[in-house]
């Protein structure tokens, strides 16, 4: 007579099988969410090793994908273990200081997942739930909530207390939430993937630039400070398999959103106008799904693509790599979208970027977003307000002397002053401070009224440079020997730009700082700090200039 084969006990016999009680009631949430899926994945935040939780949630589950980690290694190498290892069906924590990590490692969940905060006391995980409870029922379009606690309550579809047991539950709708990289981490994280999301082909060494010029400004009440030493990092040549290019310069890949991202990535909190910010290091992505795209591209895209000074300074100094990226991909074309407004490539543009070495055929312009099959990106060599590296003068010497041979052959002014026509950022009274310098002999000029060419022999032609500070004043970049530089600014302008390029070419700066008026004739509120417009004082700005400029 055939004996009948036993079944294999399943997930539940398993867990009930277990002797600890206290994890099986830790273990019992993952099970009532996932039922009997075979190969779980999960992390164990713990600073034990070989906590008991992760060797139970093995017996239960053999074939799980367990991630442990020891949160001692910092917040930044937390973030990056996980975000590499991918979305997690439940992670357990039981690690100190715990109440505040959770903040940031329920993102790391997969929609849905569960977080099981261990051995919470009951007082305290009754308060927290209700503190959540709170917010969850608070959210109106009007309230002045904390936009992390806003963000944290949509994430989390309900809480629950299991025994001593803290569970928070994530949200199974909506969309995915990304964690957001920094430079410094992305290397750590393609290592740890083993090369399947992307590698690192080239780097150059870090570099410290320094401006033996002093900078000398007026007096102010709240001005920033021009620094005049700037440590840059490494910079890096990656490719990327099949990254995500989305509108607005959103770079993302798996679960991460990568450091190319970000104009500002050196910045405290990471951020893009194109992402939904969802926490301090996670983001959403927003748009529809990209279509695929058949060969090598080189990411030149912007947050602000179109706009002058943001292509002198962020996409610009990318381009450090293109030469040696062409020469070792001779089908290497450069990748754009269309942002807002910006629907097509303007003259302007090819003219720049041609003068770097990007070719008009080689720079494409798609209309909605793609996934390359091989995408590479670079570390710019300027970001302000952070660094600027050597490399970057090397860019802008290129760029220069290209355009400059554009340039017709004419006199040039001996000092030139550039005005300003944008309501961003402007004057008051423009005509006062143009009248205060033509009568000093300083030309008054709008760079944008001339051919790229002509703006570049402009600035190097003349001995003393001078205008508000801006976009306009930026090619000075293009200036190779120093010289002495006068901005006339806003105390809320706080880009350091002129300070970098000044470092970068040992130009003299002197500032004029303004008092600002964040209100707008007819009272409205001027809410960017940064684009609040000013007036200039004759008896208090004007003083400090004339000690300057006639001596």
């Amino acid at each position: 007579m055939a004996r009948l084969a036993r079944p294999e006990p399943t997930a539940a016999d398993r867990l009930e099988e277990l002797e600890d009680a206290d994890l099986a009631v830790a273990l019992c949430p993952l099970l009532l969410r996932l039922g009997e899926r075979p190969a779980p994945a999960v992390a164990v935040v713990a600073d034990v090793a070989d906590p008991p939780i992760a060797r139970a949630l093995l017996e239960v589950w053999p074939q799980a994908r367990l991630t442990v980690l020891d949160p001692a290694v910092g917040d930044s190498d937390l973030h990056v273990a996980l975000a590499a290892a991918g979305s997690f069906d439940a992670i357990f924590d039981l690690a100190d200081e715990r109440g505040a990590r959770s903040r940031q490692i329920l993102f790391h969940l997969r929609r849905g997942g569960l977080l099981v905060v261990m051995d919470a006391r009951a007082e305290g995980a009754r308060a927290a739930e209700t503190a959540l409870t709170a917010v969850r029922s608070s959210l109106l379009p009007d309230d002045v909530l904390d936009p992390d606690d806003l963000h944290l309550a949509r994430a989390v579809e309900s809480v629950t207390v299991r025994g001593d047991h803290l569970v928070l539950s994530a949200n199974p709708r909506g969309r995915p939430y990304l964690a957001k990289l920094r430079e410094e981490e992305v290397d750590a994280y393609l290592e740890a993937t083993d090369g399947r999301v992307g590698r690192v082909l080239t780097s150059r060494p870090g570099s410290v630039v320094v401006n033996p010029a002093p900078v000398v400004v007026s007096e102010s009440e709240s001005a920033m400070v021009y620094k005049t030493t700037f440590r840059a990092p490494p910079l890096r040549v990656r490719e990327y398999d099949r990254a995500e290019c989305r509108v607005g310069q959103v770079l993302c890949t798996d679960n991460v959103v990568l450091p190319d991202t970000y104009r500002h990535n050196f910045r405290a909190r990471l951020n893009n106008r194109f992402t939904v910010p969802a926490a301090p290091r996670f983001a959403q992505t927003k748009g529809p799904d990209p279509a695929d795209l058949d060969g090598t591209w080189f990411y030149l895209d912007s947050e602000f693509r179109g706009h002058f000074g943001h292509a002198m300074t962020e996409q610009l100094s990318r381009l450090w790599a293109w030469e040696e990226a062409k020469a070792a991909h001779p089908d290497l074309r450069a990748l754009v979208l269309v942002n807002g407004a910006h629907t097509t490539i303007a003259e302007w543009e090819y003219r720049l970027y041609e003068a770097a070495g990007v070719r008009r055929e080689d720079l494409v312009l798609l209309d909605g977003p793609v996934r390359p099959e091989r995408l590479l990106a670079v570390t710019p060599a300027f970001s302000q307000p952070g660094y600027v590296h050597e490399a970057a003068r090397e860019v802008y010497d290129r760029v220069g002397d290209d355009l400059a041979a554009d340039a017709p052959s004419r006199e040039y002014a001996d000092r030139i002053f550039c005005s300003r026509r944008h309501e961003k950022r402007s004057a008051t009274n423009p005509a006062e401070v143009e009248e205060f310098f033509a009568r000093r002999g300083f030309e008054i000029v709008y760079p944008e009224d001339y051919p790229l060419g002509e703006q570049v022999q402009m600035f190097r032609s003349a001995t003393e440079l001078a205008g508000f500070a801006g976009s306009a004043m930026f090619s000075m970049a293009f200036v190779r020997e120093p010289k002495r530089v006068t901005l006339v600014s806003a105390e809320t302008y706080f880009a350091q730009n002129e300070g970098l390029f000044a470092a970068m070419r040992g130009h003299q700066l002197n500032v004029a700082w303004c008092r600002a008026h964040r209100h707008r004739p007819d009272g409205t509120l001027i809410k960017k700090k940064l684009h609040a417009t000013f007036t200039f004082d004759d008896a208090r700005e004007g003083e400090f200039l004339r000690r300057i400029l006639d001596a």
